[in-house]
């Protein structure tokens, strides 16, 4: 929060929703957001002539899952449960690499020699142990943010 509160008090942080335009206007120099996100910008502005790089501090893995659940009373409930099997081989695992995201199987493909070595490369590198908060800290967290933010931060 500290960090956060510094950077508006010297007017470098701007509460925009950062889209190529933004950073390419220059609005938004630096973007702190998933880098699965942002994976998908490097090229586009590339394309434009502009070095977008991306930086995963040291030691500051944090990670998060998407949640999913098959509706019960779905017209095709057996459809959705092969889709979520999909994923979780490794052709579905390399759908996510490809599109800029880790697979969570990664070491489990290393090994077995299905990871796509030429996507995964394209990473940015990262150092230490992933961080994946449970649903109570994300609780406690989001409680924080909620009853801080605007006062510190403003917006």
């Amino acid at each position: 929060m500290d960090y956060f509160k510094k950077l508006a008090a010297a007017g470098n942080f701007l509460p925009v929703d950062p889209t190529p335009a933004t950073i390419e206007s220059g609005q938004t120099p630096v973007v702190f957001d998933w880098d699965y996100l942002q994976a998908a910008q490097v090229d586009k502005l590339k394309a434009k002539g502009i070095d977008w790089k991306i930086y995963v501090p040291d030691n500051a893995v944090v990670g998060g899952y998407y949640y999913q659940a098959i509706n019960a009373g779905a017209p095709h409930p057996a459809c959705a449960r092969l889709w979520q099997e999909y994923l979780y081989t490794p052709d579905g695992q390399n759908e996510f690499l490809r599109g800029g995201a880790r697979p969570v199987l990664a070491d489990q493909m290393k090994s077995a020699n299905t990871l796509d070595t030429a996507a995964f490369a394209k990473l940015p590198p990262v150092t230490g142990s992933p961080v994946v908060s449970n649903a109570d800290q994300v609780k406690k967290g989001t409680d924080v943010l909620n009853s801080t933010w605007k006062t510190a931060v403003g917006g």
